[in-house]
């Protein structure tokens, strides 16, 4: 596997995946201190500060070692921190990957093309061939933001979606 260390920053027409080391952590923990969607792989960070920063190195690590690539996403225009976003499924050549996020509650509906961006991304550079979302329970809101950016529903809780290259 080629370095992830090229796969940053990514671009939307609206937000920027950064490293989340680029994110201060402060802004982390405001995310998870409101109501927030996370898939079941996501990793779940404590609302402690130190505690924080060592998870983000931890995530970091995990980059760098080509084990996932996690993403802060920002709004390009006002340098909002949004959420987090991981494509993983690296280490045992499996031909699907898993897409986990944590997204806060409100105004989900934007971060759309952020996970359209990331099933685009995940097609033109790794050898997936679907994509899968695994949500700890149903959710009908995450479920059309899933569905408009092509997954289909497998069960109440997981999400598939083909991977074809440009």
């Amino acid at each position: 596997m080629a370095s992830f260390e090229k796969f940053h920053p990514v671009l939307t027409a609206h937000y920027t995946l950064d490293w989340l080391t680029q994110t201060p952590v402060k802004h982390v923990d405001e995310l998870l201190s409101k109501p927030y969607f996370s898939t079941v792989a996501a990793e779940k960070m404590p609302a402690e500060i130190l505690e924080t920063v060592r998870d983000i190195n931890h995530i970091m690590q995990k980059v760098m070692n080509g084990h996932e690539l996690t993403w802060g996403v920002t709004d390009s225009a006002t340098g909002d921190f949004k959420g987090i976003i991981t494509i993983s499924g690296f280490e045992s050549n499996q031909t699907t990957g898993s897409l986990d996020f944590t997204l806060p509650q409100e105004n989900i509906g934007s971060f759309s093309e952020v996970i359209d961006r990331a099933v685009k991304f995940a097609a033109d550079h790794f050898n997936f061939s679907k994509l899968a979302v695994r949500l700890p329970q149903p959710s009908t809101a995450i479920a059309k933001i899933l569905e408009d950016t092509r997954f289909q529903q497998v069960n109440a809780t997981t999400f598939e979606v083909q991977l074809i290259p440009d």
